[in-house]
């Protein structure tokens, strides 16, 4: 939880302070299980570790206070990225003449089809219509899922069935988009329960196949370090252009800061809870502050 996490960073400022930094590698080492089970990954700890002895460089000593400060404008700095424009996306796509798709993609149970429908509303807000494509073709009750979501805002859906071609199920919707009026498609993926191989190549033929013009990985913030695997994990298959983080109203603001940490690519929103209008734009500095 994030009170916890903070107390235990706040350790770890207090302890380097009076180690100095010298010692700097001794306390982490002693830190280090309480950190990883608070849902810190080895990544985001290395990251920090290398920026801190920067700082203590030509210093033996200085209070938790200076480390505190320093160690968030390290994070701010990486993670302080302006999410995509999903607007001028659009319009520069129907500028030359063709419907742009969004495609979401993310490990089973991340709430991803519910993150898709809550940027449908977003859009809708914008004066956009978007159209989804339910291309998630291997889980049973996958498309009905996404079908009750959508009904709520009043999106159709472009459904293939089970086992279908999840490309051809995209590439389906941009046709019907394109000849309706749509202004653009958003492309549910199957979730993945792991990043093996055959399923990375999947994602890859239907990104390669689609060619989407915002790639989405959703995430679930309360997946503890793990997230940072995932991130890992499925930039090495496809680019990935932005990050949502789910669950973040149970405490999700480590994963959040983790995932644009690792990645360096910018949080589109924060899922808030279950509801599809419970979402809310990631603020940065508001998120070091519940962590550090």
């Amino acid at each position: 939880m994030p009170g916890e996490l903070k107390k235990i960073l706040s350790d770890l400022c207090s302890r380097i302070a009076s180690a100095g930094r010298k010692n700097l590698d001794k306390v982490f080492l002693e830190l280090e299980l309480e950190l990883l089970e608070a849902g810190l990954s080895v990544q985001f700890l290395d990251g920090i570790k290398e920026h801190i002895k920067r700082e203590l460089s030509g210093r033996d000593k200085v209070d938790d206070a200076f480390l505190r400060e320093k160690i968030k404008e390290h994070i701010l700095e990486r993670i302080e990225l302006k999410p995509p424009d999903l607007g001028i996306i659009i319009r520069r796509a129907k500028e030359e003449g063709r419907t742009p798709i969004f495609l979401f993609f993310g490990f089973n149970g991340v709430g991803k089809s519910l993150s898709l429908v809550k940027t449908a509303d977003i859009l809708i807000k914008k004066g956009f219509i978007p159209l989804i494509a339910a291309a998630d073709t291997f889980r049973s009750a996958a498309e009905e899922q996404l079908e009750g979501y959508a009904k709520e805002i009043h999106v159709q859906v472009i459904k293939g069935g089970r086992g279908a071609d999840p490309a051809a199920v995209i590439y389906n919707a941009v046709q019907r988009a394109h000849s309706k009026g749509f202004d653009v498609v958003l492309g549910d993926t199957s979730g993945r329960r792991a990043m093996d191989k055959n399923l990375g190549e999947e994602l890859r033929r239907i990104v390669r196949i689609t060619k989407p013009d915002l790639n989405v990985l959703v995430v679930d913030g309360l997946a503890g370090s793990d997230v940072v695997n995932q991130c890992i994990g499925f930039s090495q298959f496809v680019p990935i252009d932005a990050i949502i983080v789910s669950k973040v109203d149970a405490g999700g603001y480590a994963a959040a800061i983790q995932s644009s940490y690792v990645l360096r690519k910018p949080i589109l929103f924060l899922g808030t809870g279950t509801s599809i209008r419970d979402y809310a734009m990631f603020d940065p500095k508001k998120a070091i502050d519940e962590i550090i």
